[in-house]
């Protein structure tokens, strides 16, 4: 069985679930070696910040897909929203949107993710993630609806604020930019939202009683446990990162 299967359950219950990181072209040693430190649920690659090819994406999906491990794509911009159906024909499991504010975002992220009726993504012969086990399209379309899971990743104080807004219009997974978010508390010293935590709090707060859950990107056990301790359960490790190949 798939671990999509039970992921989008596992999260709204409020489980712990953590993934890990690992670059774009990973081979199946690396995730294995990846997946033999912690575990973890899910791996996540990243297009915004690192080389992105759709090949290498078909690759480390394929491979994936193939153990029954969930992946997770942070795709390259905002705006390509419009992009999500293609990006979710190549494997992934999950996307995320980053530097989200505004409400329009979401809406168009939900639509372009989700098949009718509700969404608008494309039916068409594709390597989404099981669909040899489902090639019925009305079969697949309601599965991949109530599976898969859309982030949206906060970073900015406005994007804070409205997270009980994106999870109202269908967001599974708000995510955390701490940096790009520390850019934009310098730019309103005077907003009472001053530190990294009072965001994380005031988003915990919104969500309670959603089943929209926040993850944090971690760098260390010290930092998971911290952020457990208030009231955060899923996490994105990022401690191991593979070397670019030569």
């Amino acid at each position: 069985m798939h671990g999509l299967e039970t992921l989008r359950e596992r999260i709204r219950s409020g489980e712990k679930i953590a993934g890990c990181s690992v670059r774009m072209w990973a081979t199946r040693s690396d995730i294995d070696e990846a997946l033999a430190l912690g575990d973890y649920s899910y791996i996540a690659v990243d297009a915004q910040h690192s080389p992105f090819s759709e090949h290498a994406l078909v690759n480390v999906c394929g491979t994936a897909n193939g153990m029954g491990i969930p992946v997770q794509l942070r795709i390259k911009h905002t705006r390509h929203t419009y992009l999500i159906g293609n990006m979710l024909d190549l494997g992934p499991s999950m996307i995320e949107v980053p530097q989200t504010e505004e409400l329009e975002t979401v809406r168009e992220a939900v639509d372009n993710f989700n098949y009718p009726l509700k969404g608008r993504r494309s039916w068409g012969p594709s390597g989404g993630v099981a669909a040899d086990e489902r090639p019925d399209r009305l079969e697949y379309a309601k599965w991949w609806n109530d599976h898969g899971l859309l982030w949206v990743q906060l970073e900015t104080i406005l994007g804070v604020t409205r997270a009980a807004q994106m999870a109202a219009l269908g967001a599974d997974v708000l995510s955390w930019g701490p940096n790009d978010l520390a850019f934009d508390r310098e730019r309103f010293p005077a907003h009472p939202l001053k530190t990294d935590d009072d965001c994380i709090e005031h988003v915990l707060t919104q969500l309670d009683g959603t089943g929209t859950k926040l993850c944090l990107r971690t760098y260390s056990q010290e930092q998971m446990d911290r952020y457990s301790e208030m009231g955060v359960t899923m996490f994105l490790d990022e401690r191991r990162l593979f070397r670019a190949p030569s």
